[in-house]
């Protein structure tokens, strides 16, 4: 993969707030918490943080991080840019555990899918990990005989 060098562009319409570009920055100029009590994930992009690596945008998967190479430090600054995305509750134990977008993300995916356990696994974007866990753990131990 070549390294792009480059100002950050985000492009709220594309992110699903999977946290890739996040989890990618050395820096942390790109920032997610969540907000449980509002329902909410918050990612940030300080560019006062940012080193124009472009790491950020080779890590996502959406293409919603791009670079702008047609700039230079020495441009106006901006402010720390602040989005909201609202977060999903699972449908088993009603926990938060990712936002709207990125299930509507992977449900996309799925429909674009053509096997038998397509139905299945859209079923499963629709609990948290660890009902998912659970729900494996019963399956295995009726299998097993051992859930008598």
């Amino acid at each position: 993969m070549s390294e792009a060098i480059g100002k950050p562009h985000h492009d709220f319409g594309r992110c699903i707030a999977c946290a890739a570009c996040a989890v990618a920055c050395d820096t942390r100029a790109i920032r997610i918490f969540v907000d449980e009590e509002e329902g909410l994930l918050v990612w940030t992009l300080d560019l006062t943080d940012c080193t124009w690596c472009g790491l950020c945008a080779q890590a996502c998967p959406t293409g919603a991080m791009g670079l702008v190479t047609d700039c230079d430090f020495a441009d106006d600054p901006e402010p720390p840019k602040r989005c909201l995305f609202a977060l999903r509750e699972c449908a088993s134990c009603g926990r938060y555990y990712a936002t709207n977008k990125e299930v509507e993300y992977a449900n996309a995916l799925l429909d674009q899918a053509e096997h038998v356990d397509a139905a299945h696994a859209r079923l499963l974007v629709s609990v948290c990990p660890d009902c998912k866990r659970r729900r494996d753990a019963q399956a295995a131990s009726r299998r097993s005989g051992l859930g008598r």
